[in-house]
């Protein structure tokens, strides 16, 4: 690869500026470690999925662009897929150095996830809490959780105003990473209370939540496997 196509290794100083003149800060990181902490204002796309395909529907073309990466081959990589699917305005990388982020005023946040019984104390805890099924229509006819509301990743966007920003929400697909993509768009457009359900249908049943389909009472929801794209 010749130097010319190398990414720039930003500072966060060069972080937060890219941001303040409407850089979109794209975290390429997994869902556990997006969760764990990440900058205010990121959207999340995982590199370890169909990241590129999800990119070129959620992320305008003409968008400047700054990655947060594992390591400077992940971020090579991701700026590799972008650039197939017709991204130019690539213009560096960072580190998910949390110490350094906040020495420079990024403060970075964190984001709740729920898995198995602890998904379902989240949701007895929280009775009012809107549950949003991020799947596609077609997986969501064949069962959603009771009460879910159906907004699929692919019109989020403007499905989004129908939310109670009153409500906390819980976000999930079958394996966290739509809803993680999902999550991440929410908190940019939105100041919400947000949490992410992982895991599957079948490990609500113990908890007496078992799935629904329209036959019990409509609505949309099903499964997002994570596999790798170009």
């Amino acid at each position: 690869m010749s130097e010319s196509s190398q990414l720039q290794h930003l500072t966060a100083a060069q972080i937060r500026q890219e941001q303040r003149l409407g850089a979109l800060i794209l975290d390429t990181r997994s869902t556990e470690e997006f969760t764990s902490f990440h900058v205010p204002g990121s959207m999340q796309i995982g590199l370890m999925g169909p990241f590129a395909s999800w990119a070129a529907i959620l992320v305008r073309p003409s968008q400047r662009i700054l990655l947060v990466a594992e390591n400077a081959n992940c971020a090579q990589e991701a700026h590799s897929r972008l650039t197939r699917v017709g991204f130019a305005h690539v213009a560096g990388y960072i580190f998910a150095e949390k110490q350094q982020w906040r020495e420079h005023g990024l403060d970075p946040i964190s984001l709740p996830t729920y898995a198995g019984k602890n998904a379902c104390l989240a949701f007895r805890a929280n009775p009012a809490a809107q549950l949003i099924d991020v799947r596609s229509r077609a997986e969501w006819l064949r069962g959603h959780l009771p009460g879910a509301i159906s907004m699929p990743l692919l019109g989020l966007t403007e499905q989004a105003l129908s939310i109670d920003p009153s409500k906390p929400i819980l976000v999930y697909c079958q394996d966290e990473y739509r809803a993680t993509i999902a999550a991440s768009i929410l908190l940019r457009d939105h100041t919400l209370d947000i949490g992410i359900l992982t895991g599957d249908l079948q490990e609500w049943q113990p908890c007496s939540m078992p799935s629904e389909t329209p036959q019990d009472e409509s609505i949309d929801s099903s499964s997002c496997r994570a596999r790798r794209a170009s």
